[in-house]
């Protein structure tokens, strides 16, 4: 049966009760008040919780494509037969989750990523599912505590989300149009933001020519630009998701200005059209890919970065860390990526048919480890010949 929204009734029922007795304005002034400082307590609460530390190595961002994780009940707006199992079998879902939640704890010393760009869920409660299935294995300190998404009705209704254990900056968050599968949001410590934008851009198989993922492309460059253009310093965005296009097509190329050149890179920062990092251009696709079509291997799924992440101000990325999560427990039988299927699928099952993509960051310099690397940069002897 549909789900009816009762929010028109409750407002004709507190309307009669003030005509009725104007002394229920007073109650029910009364009781928003006490929710308001509810949700201005547990905010302030949340605020106060400590930033869970980096590693040494830094922390773990993670973006992945975790194919069609529905929530837990049937949306009559929503005709995908997947959502109809997922809210019926209990079973289906719990397995799906767990699964996707085996992968990711294997991650970051079994803490998970400390933020990881989700692709392919359906709603902000299939996120929330999520979140409660890793949150029940780790301890609190590590709890995912962000969520960022935007409701999406159109299309299969397979939306991006963030998960993260970090501060979320409600004021970077960024949503667009519907039909467009775009997300921004801004994670922040100490003042210093890390823009995240995250996409999945339309499939091959609607969009032959590559002009829909052209204008995803372009879209999420402009997006980028805006948040160049509100810095003083070289803003710090990382960009990522199922792109459905490999390193050398056009869309990325030309539509994100996106390369392998990180001396390109650099040399365009600051200019009117600066050049972004495509962390996976250049890779071995045997290694590095991220999708198995027809025995042969793509790197569909991309993490792409400003030159900001490349110098020590702020947020900083470390090149070298880029992987994708291939271990043999997220294999099928050719070695491709373990995708779980439908209702009808009789074989073995895995978390998804894409594997992940995951790479360190540096959170910004505290003000004593800026000093103290002054100071050491102020000892250390100059190799410079001196005439």
């Amino acid at each position: 049966m549909p789900r009816r929204s009762n929010a028109r009734d409750l407002q004709s029922l507190l309307v009669k009760l003030v005509r009725r007795d104007p002394r229920w304005l007073i109650v029910l002034l009364m009781i928003a008040g006490v929710v308001f400082l509810i949700d201005r307590f547990q905010h302030a609460s949340k605020r106060r919780m400590p930033i869970p530390p980096a590693s040494t190595e830094g922390y773990l961002f993670c973006s992945w494509n975790v194919e069609n994780l529905f929530d837990d009940v049937d949306d009559p707006r929503n005709l995908d037969p997947l959502d109809s199992w997922f809210a019926r079998d209990s079973r289906a879902l719990r397995q799906k989750l767990d699964l996707l939640a085996d992968s990711l704890l294997e991650l970051n010393e079994g803490r998970g990523p400390d933020i990881l760009a989700l692709v392919e869920v359906e709603n902000r409660r299939a996120v929330e599912l999520l979140q409660e299935t890793l949150n029940r294995r780790l301890s609190t300190e590590w709890h995912y505590t962000e969520i960022a998404h935007h409701d999406n009705l159109s299309g299969r209704r397979i939306e991006p989300a963030i998960l993260t254990r970090l501060p979320l900056e409600s004021s970077g968050m960024r949503t667009y149009s519907a039909g467009r599968r775009l997300l921004g949001a801004r994670v922040e410590i100490d003042g210093h933001p890390l823009d995240v934008l995250v996409g999945h851009w339309t499939s091959r198989l609607t969009d032959e020519d590559g002009s829909k993922r052209l204008a995803y492309a372009q879209e999420m460059y402009a997006t980028y630009q805006k948040i160049e253009r509100s810095n003083n310093d070289l803003a710090d965005v990382l960009i990522c998701g199922d792109f459905n296009d490999e390193p050398d097509d056009e869309a990325i190329r030309l539509g994100l200005r996106a390369t392998g050149d990180q001396s390109a890179v650099v040399a365009s920062a600051g200019t009117n059209q600066p050049r972004l990092l495509n962390l996976m251009a250049g890779r071995d696709p045997e290694q590095f890919g991220t999708y198995l079509y027809r025995n042969r291997w793509q790197i569909l799924d991309h993490l792409v970065i400003s030159a900001g992440l490349l110098d020590d101000q702020g947020w900083s990325l470390v090149v070298d860390t880029v992987q994708t999560v291939n271990g043999p427990s997220l294999q099928d039988r050719r070695g491709g990526p373990l995708r779980f299927g439908n209702e009808t699928k009789v074989n073995r099952r895995g978390p998804s048919d894409h594997f992940a993509v995951c790479v360190r960051l540096h959170p910004p310099k505290t003000q004593e480890q800026a000093v103290e690397g002054a100071q050491d940069l102020a000892m250390t002897p100059s190799l410079i010949p001196l005439h």
